[in-house]
């Protein structure tokens, strides 16, 4: 306690320095560093690096991940150029103004680069200098767009702000570990301040923020005979020493809070984790917090020396001392770190997509070549790419211990594992490439658009409040989603059911009752568990805000399924519509699904406003204009074919 006072007053000591000694050292931490023109060796492997936990966004993850997080945030990339996100995140980090002229900032609206003065590239992806240059106009703009109420605000509002806080969190990110490099702002002329600190002489070699603080007790000693005199009466060594001080307090001042949590509190009811400078402003002196601190010092400069056994230890010097004293729920999630980055290596999602859409094509082929010798590889194409799907996730139900429905993108995961599952009891029922067809189709759709939604960050993020219950994610969320599942593959199948009705196979009559029964005993299954689904949500609304029901958009989407699904079959068992009539129905029960199921959620209003995604309008709009004109052509056409509604 007594040595964290001690910094405190070398820091407070810069209160006696005159206003232009600090100017002229903020001028010159701010606009030179020699980093412009040095590049590090690096190390040839980050594996030690890629464990290290971070806290991002409330959830403790590995460092890779962190990397893919905020590389994505910037370009909607997961890489840049031939490095991987990690590789470029430590070279960030490290050594950042050697990232200044990467292309990694996405702007989507050509006005703000017009209002920038930026010319247009082909990718829409700009380098931290080509925006740096209009950052005052960026955020005058900025400042008129956050005036405007959010629900008022347009496209391009929305994008001017997105890409200033992506500037500014670049910004801030980049002085993470600028406390362990030798800058120029601690270059001294002489060896006298060097010999009064006790520095290691190095004639006109710079020093590190790191090294000058390891001397506060001299400094302490410095400032103290500064405040006896007059400032006309400091000597040369003096007025170095102000100069430090004075810059230390910039350094201070200027580095703080940066949005990197990687140092945990020793306070287990504390959950916020601290940057490298926020720990030396509040802990420097503190052992364990000292050793941590001076741990990412070398694994800074021995990133930039390409010491790799040394850079490594370092590595695990600190990963081992902040297990030590974090809390049983944050060891608990620490543990979970090879297991997210066993999911990150293995890249399942790409191996499911790329095997339901080998699956898809053999019953292409098939309908060209002999439909026999297809079918073994197309159901063992498709039972490859159900495999990794299942077990990607299965490992995101361990890893975030809860049930895989509680964003956006986990849905229609869920979803494309649920549709593949009733794809596999169709086929084991008829045997006839209908089964196939759906699992093909339904999984590598979903996960085609489950990653759209994987660009804009982390996909296993934290539970929104309302969505805070392991139980009733269990339930009620599991329900309706598996109700989304039943009518989308009913929507699938009506499809199928209109195609067979175009062409003009022998077969037809027989495969349209196959595929009819079927279509009618999925929607049937969709409608039960959407029911099931609705009646558990009510229960839970009840339980959280009181009351059963409130007409809420989202509750209003569920109910739309239900009563759809239902007026589907009473048409039918009324004998008001026909068979295409129930496959024109299932089509537009899978366009209710769609509109409940994340369309509500372009309302941004309502207890279940969560999951909110911007820029999906108009593919929504197109999604269901094809649909429309499908269903009105393909209607016409059969009945010129005297098929009956």
């Amino acid at each position: 306690m007594i040595k964290k006072n001690i910094l405190a007053a070398v820091v407070c000591a810069c209160l006696l320095i005159p206003g232009g000694i600090f100017k002229s050292a903020m001028i010159s931490a701010d606009e030179f560093c020699p980093l412009d023109s040095l590049k590090p060796r690096k190390v040839k492997s980050l594996d030690s690096l890629k464990r290290v936990p971070v806290l991002h966004q409330g959830r403790i993850k590995p460092f890779e991940t962190y990397s893919k997080n905020i590389l994505l945030q910037f370009s909607g990339r997961e890489h840049y150029q031939k490095e991987s996100a990690c590789e470029w995140m430590a070279r960030f980090l490290f050594a950042p103004r050697t990232t200044s002229d990467d292309k990694i900032f996405i702007v989507n609206h050509p006005e703000i680069l017009e209002a920038l003065k930026i010319g247009p590239q082909k990718n829409r992806r700009y380098s931290f200098r080509q925006l740096d240059s209009g950052f005052e106009k960026l955020k005058v703009l900025v400042d008129v767009s956050q005036g405007i109420a959010e629900k008022n605000q347009s496209i391009v509002d929305k994008e001017l702000i997105r890409v200033y806080e992506n500037l500014l969190l670049y910004i801030r990110l980049s002085g993470a570990f600028g406390f362990a490099i030798p800058h120029p702002d601690f270059t001294f002329p002489n060896n006298e301040i060097v010999n009064e600190l006790q520095l290691p002489p190095h004639p006109g070699r710079s020093y590190s923020f790191f090294d000058i603080l390891e001397k506060s007790e001299k400094l302490r000693q410095l400032a103290q005979s500064l405040d006896k005199k007059d400032q006309t009466n400091w000597s040369t060594e003096e007025k170095n020493a102000a100069n430090i001080i004075s810059t230390l307090l910039f350094w201070t001042d200027h580095y703080a809070d940066c949005p990197l949590g990687i140092i945990p509190t020793k306070d287990q009811a504390n959950e916020e984790w601290m940057s490298p400078m926020d720990t030396i402003i509040d802990n420097f002196f503190d052992p364990v917090y000292h050793d941590e601190v001076e741990n990412l010092r070398d694994m800074t400069l021995n990133y930039w020396d390409g010491s790799q056994l040394e850079f490594d230890l370092a590595v695990r010097a600190f990963t081992d001392s902040v297990l030590k004293y974090a809390s049983a729920k944050e060891q608990k999630a620490i543990g979970k770190i090879p297991l997210e980055l066993f999911y990150n290596r293995l890249n399942l999602f790409l191996w499911a997509k790329f095997f339901y859409a080998v699956g898809f094509m053999l019953f292409l082929c098939s309908l060209l070549f002999e439909q026999n010798r297809m079918y073994r590889p197309a159901l063992m194409a498709t039972v490859l790419g159900f495999c990794p799907h299942l077990l990607a996730m299965m490992l995101r139900i361990l890893i975030m211990s809860r049930p895989p429905v509680s964003n956006l993108f986990e849905t229609f995961i869920f979803v494309g594992v649920i549709s593949v599952v009733l794809g596999f009891i169709l086929e084991a029922v008829n045997k006839n490439w209908l089964g196939l067809v759906v699992s093909n189709s339904c999984g590598l759709i979903l996960l085609l658009i489950a990653g759209k939604f994987s660009t804009e960050g982390d996909t296993m993020q934290m539970l929104v409040a309302v969505l805070n219950s392991n139980f009733w994610l269990s339930t009620h969320v599991l329900a309706i989603t598996t109700g989304y599942a039943g009518c989308c593959v009913a929507g699938i199948m009506g499809h199928i059911y209109i195609l067979q009705a175009l062409s003009n196979s022998v077969e037809t009559k027989n495969r349209l009752e196959i595929t009819h029964n079927n279509m009618l005993g999925i929607l049937g299954f969709g409608l039960t568990m959407a029911f099931l689904g609705t009646t558990l949500g009510g229960i839970w609304a009840d339980q959280s805000w009181g009351r059963f029901w409130g007409w809420d958009p989202k509750e209003n989407g569920a109910l739309m399924i239900v009563l759809w699904a239902a007026i589907v079959f009473h048409a039918r068992i009324a004998k008001i519509v026909n068979p295409l009539g129930v496959a024109v129905g299932c089509i537009l029960a899978l366009m209710n699904v769609v509109w409940a199921w994340f369309g509500v959620n372009l309302l941004s209003v309502g207890l279940h406003s969560y999951g909110f995604t911007s820029g999906i309008a108009n593919t929504l709009i197109a999604y269901f204009l094809m649909e429309v004109l499908f269903i009105s052509i393909s209607v016409f056409i059969l009945g010129q074919k005297k098929i009956k509604f």
